[in-house]
């Protein structure tokens, strides 16, 4: 089977909740079927997008933007694939499957995430990983402002190093060879988190607002 897709038409000007698609809720359903779901108000699926393929458990955004929002939202199982940007709230309350973005992801993204992989090739916006509970959240580009704000438990790795954050511990530079099972779990995706390598990283320990016990790790060269 081919994976579902979904192939962004020209003409979105303002924000589009995308939460009804997901494997969990797209499962067993016809592209006609899916053509027809409401995604807000009174527009359909197929006013925005062009659909085909038939794979549910393994779905890919094309000619995406930033005007695409809560892709991947309470997620449970499967792969959602967005091969360009997106906007807020990627992954939001995400409880399993993977979630890689090619691009470039708005604020929130991983926002109470509680299990899963969510992987961001390009920049994040503001409050990354704000209140997430759970699960891996990895970095190529920039972080913005307020990285980790309310972060409860969790692994958020960075290839770039973040601004310093007030409520974070800096807890010194460390050889973590439980790295390598990581990256293993990145091994299956067509993606630059696929070629890491590197096991030593920057550790900070926090949200000390909170109970302070999730981890961001900037990844640093052999």
């Amino acid at each position: 089977m081919t994976a579902l897709t979904f192939t962004l038409k020209n003409g979105l000007t303002h924000q589009l909740d995308c939460r009804r698609l997901t494997n969990q809720f797209l499962a067993d359903h016809t592209i006609a079927d899916i053509e027809a779901m409401t995604l807000e108000s009174h527009h359909k699926v197929a006013d925005w997008f062009t659909v085909s393929g038939s794979d549910a458990s393994n779905i890919v955004f094309k000619q995406t933007n930033s005007y695409l929002t809560h892709i991947g939202h309470q997620m449970t199982k499967g792969r959602i694939t967005i091969e360009g940007d997106c906007g807020d709230y990627l992954g939001q309350r995400m409880q399993g499957g993977s979630i890689l973005c090619k691009g470039n992801a708005g604020d929130r993204a991983g926002d109470k995430m509680r299990r899963g992989i969510l992987l961001i090739e390009g920049n994040t916006g503001d409050y990354c990983a704000s209140s997430l509970m759970a699960g891996t959240l990895g970095v190529m580009g920039f972080t913005g402002r307020y990285l980790g704000y309310g972060m409860k438990r969790g692994t958020l790795l960075l290839a770039k190093q973040p601004t310093e954050q007030a409520t974070w511990v800096d807890c010194g530079s460390h050889h973590l060879p439980f790295l390598k099972l990581l990256y293993q779990s990145f091994s299956h995706f067509d993606s630059q988190f696929a070629k890491l390598s590197s096991t030593r990283a920057q550790r900070w320990m926090g949200d000390i607002s909170g109970i302070g016990k999730a981890e961001i790790l900037f990844l640093n060269p052999d």
